[in-house]
């Protein structure tokens, strides 16, 4: 005999015990607890002794009776089964796999033996017709249904092979953005549901499911199996739910449904648990933790629903402990910032969709989804307090250009105004007045004008704001201007980088500095903690500066350029190079330090050379590749032990790089490689070219491992991701693309820049993807999908490099307006700007 079987007899024994309707009802609380299905049983083996009589003091029942004759290799019409992968209280769901008309993967939910009550089959039948209305891509769609053999019904739904919408959110570390147009999506669905007049009463989690589709993830709403319907039966067989019995799933459940008065129960019920969902992508837990609700049986269910408030998310996520981290860390942020983002109006949003009272609720998920929308977009929240203070507020920060205009010419009207009034006085009386009039509204004036260049810092836009505070009389500035001007000092630091155009940017290896070249032939180097001008050289070279590029301990600066000479600069005094090299007559197109940082290789279109130096000396140490094409770039292998140059006839050849003699010679481009990289060990290198495509090549065979088809146009970028599964591609046609490394497929296609991509990389941690574009935008791309997370907006011309703080939370880019810029990746907003 089973334990579940033992545990029924006994508890059927001690039950039949009980001498009042009271007792039996407590004892049946405390054994049961939140089990419907062991107390279902019990009560079921009551009734049968009660209309016994005597003949049997315990009424012979089946206890074997859930045992399911249908099972994973059985047929149940067109549907074969393949494995159990739910159980419900009163059916099971299996994988099952259609054969005809056509072949395809479905889920098939069958009433369990034993549970094959009228009511069980009323409610099941409910749940078939429930789905068979609603027809919505967030809602997981009923393809066909039947009855089994056996006289079971059936019903076949389509099979959403995907997580729960936490579970999916966590594990690629969906940010509150992403997670919010998610959530979104499920709002949708469950509106449509409520237009059909179905509530669906346990709306949780795991009756979320998330799959990918077309590379995009799209939630799925599943599980209607204790659904109502609002304004008619289902069925003509629905029967009525009996009080007493607790549906739904305590955590997510309302306080409606945890008092059991189902007579209450309306679209505001399921409005309560997406409240609760919405909680938990946010804070990563549930309002009431579920241990707590469960431990005392359904009268703690019902005390703690329906008469504790909840704790705010952001109060609950500082409490939290070591838990904290991950939550944050799963959303792509810190513990601080994300505290910060859900204080106040974010988790305004989750409490007004759970509050006790009902009519106090969203009015419907569409008003729940508005809302969000709202807050993405900046508009004042429907959450939010009805005060004309926080409405104006809102109002000022996301129309803030606006409001100043309105508010200047409100004034000039005014002061006109009062000019006027001021003539029909006298003379003196009027001069008075007036002078007395224009002070205060010049005060007003003034007292605006702080408060619009505080929204403006606070909206990212730190250059209006210096504007306005620069704007402001001095006579009138005291403590609040101080104290405005201090945050935009510490904000954002403006000073002087280049004086022409195409500025070139490369980073420090420990990221706390950046080397910057232009056309004007300067070079000066910039402490990216303070933005102050460490070195500068405004004559470096005497023409355009081709490459710029730090050594791997950070302590020189290599360059080149058009004046056909390479220099070896000091970063702590670059007054003067250490070395100065003549590599030809004109133009050096490249110039590279190897990895130990002892030697650079350069290559010369001009002269058709490839040279290689001593890093300390300037002496050279041997030439070659003079016979072949003019050479467009050059670089030693991570490994050292090669140098692989790219010429304009499409030709790669790979040198060895202590007898400069030649290893091999790759023809595989139609056109000149415009661009290459290394992945992380050396073994692989991947060339972008003008003939449109990518090849991947074996660095040590120069075998060729896939070609990259797909651009419409020359390829100006490639780079490894840091795992080297992926290869990430920008050219002339303005997308940016991911791609396969091992098989060649193409995974992500970005669509968003107006005009070339000039530059891309992944972050250091591979989850996401930088695109710098001729269109002066920068793109921060998910490398899960191929949505655009961010557009980072600042330069006014084309972005010509980008390059990423080892720790991958900044970046740093470059723009043909002379400007180099320094962003923050986990808020995507401006630090600093060199050269505005």
């Amino acid at each position: 005999m089973s334990k579940e079987q033992k545990d029924i007899k006994d508890i059927f024994s001690e039950a039949l015990d009980k001498q009042t309707p009271d007792e039996l009802e407590a004892y049946l609380n405390e054994v049961c607890g939140v089990n419907n299905e062991l107390r279902t049983k019990i009560e079921s083996l009551l009734k049968a002794h009660s209309k016994a009589g005597d003949f049997l003091e315990i009424p012979a029942v089946s206890l074997d009776k859930s045992l399911s004759i249908e099972g994973p290799g059985t047929k149940i019409g067109n549907y074969e089964l393949l494995e159990l992968i739910g159980e419900g209280g009163m059916g099971l769901v299996y994988l099952a796999q259609q054969k005809e008309p056509i072949s395809r993967k479905v889920a098939l939910k069958i009433v369990k033996l034993g549970m094959d009550t009228k009511q069980v089959i009323a409610r099941f039948e409910a749940e078939r017709q429930t789905l068979a209305l609603l027809k919505h891509p967030n809602i997981a769609h009923v393809l066909d249904a039947g009855t089994t053999e056996s006289g079971r019904p059936y019903f076949v739904m389509e099979y959403v092979e995907g997580k729960s919408i936490t579970k999916y959110c966590d594990e690629y570390k969906l940010n509150i953005e992403e997670r919010l147009r998610l959530f979104s999506k499920v709002c949708d669905g469950v509106h449509h549901a409520h237009q059909k007049g179905i509530i669906h009463r346990d709306i949780k989690p795991t009756n979320i499911l998330v799959s990918v589709q077309d590379n995009k993830p799209v939630p799925k709403i599943i599980d209607f199996g204790i659904a109502k319907a609002i304004t008619q039966p289902l069925t003509g067989k629905t029967s009525y739910t009996e009080q007493g019995q607790l549906l739904g799933t305590p955590e997510y459940m309302s306080p409606e449904q945890a008092e059991m008065a189902y007579q209450e129960v309306d679209t505001r019920s399921d409005i309560y648990s997406l409240g609760v969902v919405l909680y938990e992508l946010l804070a990563g837990v549930t309002p009431f933790d579920a241990k707590t609700l469960r431990e005392g049986g359904i009268n703690q269910i019902q005390k703690i629903i329906c008469k504790e408030e909840p704790r705010t998310p952001s109060f609950q996520l500082t409490n939290l402990g070591d838990k904290a981290k991950t939550v944050a860390q799963s959303r792509r942020t810190q513990i601080v910032t994300l505290t910060k983002r859900l204080y106040r109006e974010l988790e305004w949003i989750p409490m007004k969709a759970m509050r006790k009272d009902k009519s106090r609720r969203y009015k419907s998920a569409s008003e729940l989804a508005c809302d969000i929308d709202n807050y993405l977009n900046g508009s004042p929240l429907i959450a939010g307090p009805e005060s004309t203070i926080y409405r104006t507020k809102k109002f000022v920060y996301k129309h803030a250009g606006s409001v100043a205009a309105a508010v200047l010419f409100l004034l000039v009207i005014i002061l006109g105004l009062s000019i006027s009034i001021i003539m029909g006085c006298s003379a003196e009386q009027a001069r008075t007045a007036a002078e007395e009039q224009t002070e205060e509204y010049r005060r007003l004036l003034y007292s605006h004008q702080i408060g619009l260049a505080d929204a403006y810092y606070r909206e990212g836009n730190v250059g209006h704001a210096r504007e306005l505070l620069e704007s402001c009389p001095e006579d009138l500035r005291g403590w609040e201007w101080d104290r405005v001007n201090h945050v935009l000092d510490h904000s954002m630091l403006s000073i002087s980088a280049h004086v022409e155009q195409h500025v070139l940017i490369s980073l420090s290896p420990d990221g706390k500095r950046v080397a910057s070249g232009g056309s004007d032939g300067a070079l000066k180097v910039w402490d990216l903690t303070t933005g102050k001008e460490l070195a500068s050289f405004a004559e470096a070279h005497t023409g355009y500066i081709y490459h710029i590029e730090f050594s791997p301990d950070g302590k020189h600066i290599v360059s080149c350029g058009d004046s056909g000479d390479v220099k070896v600069w000091d970063t702590a005094d670059i007054n003067e190079p250490v070395t100065s090299i003549k590599h030809g007559s004109s133009w050096v197109s490249s110039a590279s330090f190897s990895p130990d940082g002892t030697r650079i290789v350069s290559a010369s279109n001009s002269d058709g050379t490839i040279k290689v130096w001593d890093a300390a000396t300037g002496d050279e140490i041997m030439a070659f590749g003079k016979q072949k094409e003019d050479p467009w770039l050059a670089a030693f292998s991570p490994n050292r032990k090669h140098i692989v140059s790219a010429y304009g006839d499409g030709i790669i050849t790979i040198w060895d790089s202590i007898s400069g003699e030649e290893v091999m010679s790759i023809s595989g481009h139609a056109q000149e490689v415009r661009t290459m990289a290394f992945n992380s060990d050396g073994s692989l290198f991947a060339s972008g070219s003008s003939d449109n495509t990518i090849k991947i090549w074996d660095a040590m065979t120069g075998s060729l491992v896939e070609t990259l088809y797909g651009h419409d146009g020359p390829i100006n970028a490639v780079a490894f991701s840091s795992d080297d599964k992926h290869v990430v591609s920008g050219g002339w046609d303005s997308t940016v693309r991911i791609w396969n490394t091992a098989t060649g497929q193409e995974m992500r296609n970005m669509r968003g820049h107006e005009y070339f991509v000039t530059s891309v990389g992944f972050t250091p941690d591979g989850e996401r993807v930088v695109s710098g574009s001729w269109d002066g935008t920068i793109k921060v791309w998910n490398v899960n999908d191929d949505r655009e997370i961010d557009k980072l907006l600042g330069h006014e011309s084309l972005v010509g490099s980008v390059a990423f703080s080892p720790d991958g939370k900044r970046l740093v880019s470059g723009s043909t307006d002379g400007i180099v810029k320094l962003w923050d990746l986990n808020n995507f907003r401006e630090m600093m700007t060199l050269g505005e």
